[in-house]
Order: structure tokens, then C-alpha cells, then sequence
């Protein structure tokens, strides 16, 4: 007879499995707005706070998928995915990774520059000014 230690957790990797493909499908999504609309938005000035609002709350879903792949990631490694027959586990584990990945370089776009091009955009006034001083 085996120990339970020893045996893969189908439970945790079930869990691995549904967290890192819903937090994928989420990661995914936020590119395609991002690649999308974004340059639409941008390019259209007549709501220039709906466009800082979209582009937050973009960057925000990035930074909360991130936590979601290292969760997925740690359910499955402790589910068992390096464990003979914690294929379940294993699976949700690597797709966590690969969501950890995605969301940390939309992370690091949206970082680096998110209103995209180097151009500074102006909301009434000069770039960082709140009132146009």
C-alpha cells in the first residue's frame, strides 16, 4: 500500500487545471483588447478618459492573471505533476507557466509603455500635468 503523500491529488489538479486555463482564456483576452481597440482608442480623441480607463484596467487584468499562473502552477506541483500518474496535475502546472508567461509580457508592455509608440499623450494639457501648467 502506497502513502497518501505518495499518490497524485486529482483534486489539486483539477484545481491547477481549471485556474490556469481560465486565467490563459483571461490573458489572452486582454491581448486581443490590447492589440484591438487599443490603437482605435488611441487614435480617436473624443473620450480621452475612457481611453486611460480601458488602458488601466487592461494593464490591472494583467497583473491579476499573473498571481493566477503562479497559482496554478503551485496546485499543480503540489497536486502532483511530478509524481508518476499526476498527468492531470502536471498539465495544469505547465499551462499555468504559459499563462505566467503571457500575462508577465503584456506585465511588461503595458510597463514600459502604455499608451503605446513613445508618443506622450495629452489629456488637457502636457504629459504628466493634470491641469495643463
Amino acid at each position: 500500500m502506497t502513502e497518501p503523500d505518495e499518490q497524485p491529488r486529482r483534486g489539486l489538479g483539477v484545481a491547477a487545471v481549471a485556474v490556469a486555463a481560465v486565467s490563459f482564456v483571461l490573458a489572452l483576452c486582454t491581448w486581443m483588447a490590447w492589440l484591438l481597440v487599443r490603437p482605435k482608442l488611441l487614435t480617436q480623441p473624443v473620450y480621452p478618459i475612457v481611453t486611460q480607463v480601458f488602458l488601466l484596467v487592461l494593464g490591472a487584468l494583467w497583473f491579476v492573471v499573473l498571481p493566477a499562473g503562479v497559482l496554478a502552477v503551485v496546485l499543480g506541483l503540489t497536486g502532483g505533476g511530478r509524481r508518476r500518474g499526476g498527468d492531470l496535475a502536471r498539465a495544469g502546472a505547465l499551462l499555468g507557466a504559459l499563462t505566467f508567461v503571457v500575462a508577465l509580457a503584456g506585465a511588461v508592455t503595458f510597463t514600459v509603455d502604455p499608451m503605446g509608440g513613445g508618443q506622450p499623450h495629452r489629456l488637457g494639457g502636457t504629459y504628466g500635468s493634470y491641469f495643463g501648467r
